[in-house]
Order: C-alpha cells, then sequence, then structure tokens
C-alpha cells in the first residue's frame, strides 16, 4: 500500500474512533447553553433598584443554589459581561444561605423540596428568581423555563417581579407567557 493510502485509512480510523468516544461528561447541555443565553438576555430587560447594589461599582451576581447544572455553561454566558455598568459574576450556592448577596437566582429542580424554605428567606428581595420546574412559579418564582413545541420558552409572574421590587420591559413580557396564580 502507498503511504497516501495508509494516511487516509489512519485518518478515517481516528475519525471513527472520535466519533464513538463519549462526550465529555461535564460538558453543558444544549438545554444549559439556551437557559444560559435566556438568562444573560434576561438582565438586559429588567430593571434593578440601585438598593440591590452594595455600592455603585458592585458585581451584579448570578448565581445558582444546589447542584449546578450549567457545567459551565453560565460561566461561558457571562463572562466579559455586564448589566448596567456592573461587571457579571457567577457564583453557585450550595444552600439558601447567602443569596441576598446576588441579583439574579437560578434554582433547578432538584430544589423543589426547598422552595417554600427559599422564598420566606428571599422576603420581597431585589432578586430576580429563574427557575425550570412545575411548581416553581406557584411557590413564588419571577421566571420559569418550559419546553413547549420542542422549543425552550419561559413564563413570568408579574407577582412575584413587583413584589421583588424589579421592573420587567414590556418587550420581554410580550415573549413570555403570563403566569397567574390559581384562584
Amino acid at each position: 500500500m502507498s503511504s497516501r493510502h495508509w494516511v487516509w485509512r489512519l485518518g478515517a480510523i481516528i475519525a471513527v474512533l472520535t466519533a464513538a468516544l463519549p462526550c465529555r461528561a461535564d460538558a453543558p447541555t444544549r438545554e444549559y447553553q439556551v437557559k444560559a443565553a435566556f438568562i444573560y438576555n434576561f438582565t438586559a430587560f429588567v430593571q434593578w433598584p440601585d438598593s440591590a447594589f452594595a455600592s455603585k461599582d458592585s458585581s451584579f451576581v448570578v448565581a445558582t443554589i444546589g447542584t449546578d447544572s450549567f457545567d459551565g455553561a453560565l460561566e461561558q454566558a457571562m463572562t466579559g459581561k455586564s448589566v448596567a455598568g456592573h461587571s457579571i459574576v457567577v457564583q453557585h450556592f450550595s444552600s439558601g444561605d447567602n443569596m441576598s448577596s446576588c441579583q439574579l437566582l437560578f434554582v433547578p429542580a432538584s430544589e423543589d423540596s426547598s422552595l417554600n424554605n427559599l422564598f420566606a428567606k428571599l422576603n420581597s428581595q431585589p432578586i430576580l428568581t429563574v427557575g425550570e420546574s412545575e411548581a416553581f412559579s406557584s411557590a413564588g418564582g419571577a421566571i420559569r423555563f418550559f419546553v413547549e413545541d420542542k422549543k425552550m420558552r419561559f413564563e413570568i409572574d408579574p407577582d412575584s417581579i413587583n413584589s421583588a421590587g424589579l421592573k420587567v420591559s414590556a418587550k420581554l413580557m410580550k415573549l413570555a407567557r403570563i403566569y397567574k396564580k390559581p384562584s
């Protein structure tokens, strides 16, 4: 066999073996990459009061609680970005003890059992809460992700937004499904 043929054959074998290798276990899934992009875009359409920041040069903190489902996608989406002149920092909290230092909190479905305690601790602080479970909005969450027609969508609870002292632009409200608490 010619050397060209061997090079081609070796390239084909490498391609097949590479395709058969599993993806990195800690690589972010497409779902969480999309959610991270949505979360960043939410920051452009929500207004926080000045009291949400310790000072004018404080960072804008995007946080998760519990297990970090994003596997780096949140950091990747926020790197080098800012909100109203505040550079964005991503933090991960194992519990709800230090949440008052953030402006946006993502609550994964794995935290459903602690939703009531979580929202009792937040107690109308200027924190935009974003979640993904069926129970999230009824527990007091502001924005919830859901899938409809194989597309990522979100719903907004205006009452939760108002009680947190936040303002959401009409443009974002038009894109959302509006959540109404059951009577």
